[in-house]
């Protein structure tokens, strides 16, 4: 039960980030029949996370919000953690980032470009 309420509690807090910072041309996860499916990309990027993600014991529960640059090649690099909770946590959270697939990149212009994402993830008390 716990672990289905910390992946709809992550799921919620992934939503809003992404809608807060919502453009047209976002970079996106991949996995989508429609590249420009937003809601889908969303969708498999939770999944992904859901998927992988291990609560460490004895976390206390809380955010650990990550940045991270989507290269115009779809890489991800520049993995730094924005607000922190515990250091298991944080490397908990660079871990997910950093097996990541390829994205799809961002566009300016209609040419493939580099742009900041933050993701946050939401631990519950272990």
């Amino acid at each position: 039960m716990k672990k289905i309420f910390s992946s709809i509690l992550v799921c919620a807090f992934v939503l809003l980030a992404q809608c807060a910072f919502a453009q047209e041309d976002e970079p996106r996860f991949p996995g989508c029949d429609d590249p420009a499916d937003v809601d889908c990309a969303d969708m498999k990027m939770m999944q992904f996370v859901f998927s992988n993600l291990k609560h460490p014991d004895g976390n206390p529960g809380g955010e650990v919000v990550a940045s991270f640059m989507v290269k115009s090649s779809g890489e991800l690099t520049s993995v730094s953690i924005v607000e922190s909770l515990t250091d298991a946590c944080d490397q908990e959270v660079i871990r997910i980032i950093n097996l990541m697939p390829a994205w799809l990149p961002a566009k300016a212009d209609g040419a493939a470009t580099d742009m900041e994402w933050e993701l946050v993830v939401k631990f519950t008390a272990k």
